[in-house]
């Protein structure tokens, strides 16, 4: 089945298309793959999944895809969204740039993409250490990602159904009305453990984060 870079993962009305999303970005990340540009990453010794983190947070959020994609938008999902919902190790800022650069020179050089040299212009040394700072300030992280975190900090297996089970449970139990206690304005919202959150797989230095789709 050939691939159209430019297939609309929204209907008509501007309803998102989520099972065309997934197959789109999959199909664009098994091209990256077997490019030079993803082997040439793949040979450092890591797995690609940092430019599929981009495309699905551009496709949930700005709403486009990378042909639709601008400036802005790569400074939204990078340095907006990643520090929000990635949960990420220390020194991944440098990675998740070797990789974008990566795919947006896969672009340029297979789509001929015009505002690839732009994307480009924006990933660089400087940009990874923005985004290394970023990604290690508790203050950006979102809700959901906090939560994650305080599983894994607590010792549950938050990449397994069981496991995030397990920690809801063990949240709504003790952790949630510990801090209604401590806080009586607290009562006043739901003491529950967020909900719609799921940790991706995990592999050798690969992004984490729970799937929310066009959160408020």
């Amino acid at each position: 089945m050939s691939f159209d870079l430019n297939e609309a993962v929204f209907d008509e009305q501007g309803s998102y298309l989520e099972e065309k999303a997934v197959r789109y970005e999959h199909a664009l990340m098994e091209q990256f793959a077997t490019s030079p540009e993803g082997q040439a990453i793949k040979e450092r010794g890591t797995e690609l999944g940092w430019a599929g983190a981009m495309i699905h947070y551009a496709i949930a959020y700005p709403g486009v895809t990378p042909p639709m994609m601008t400036p802005s938008d790569l400074e939204e999902v990078v340095f907006g969204l990643f520090p929000r919902k990635v949960i990420t190790e220390k020194g991944d800022g440098a990675e998740i740039i070797q990789e974008l650069r990566a795919f947006w020179q896969f672009l340029q050089r297979v789509y001929q993409l015009p505002q690839a040299r732009l994307m480009l212009a924006r990933l660089t040394p400087q940009a990874a250490r923005r985004l290394e700072r970023e990604l290690q300030e508790p203050a950006n992280f979102g809700m959901a990602k906090s939560f994650v975190l305080m599983g894994m900090q607590a010792g549950f297996d938050m990449e397994s159904s069981e496991g995030m089970q397990a920690w809801v449970k063990a949240y709504n139990a003790t952790v949630a009305p510990a801090m209604a206690a401590t806080d009586p304005a607290s009562k006043k919202k739901s003491r529950g453990a967020p909900t719609g959150i799921r940790s991706a797989q995990r592999r050798k230095r690969k992004p984490t984060h729970p799937h929310e789709r066009r959160e408020p």
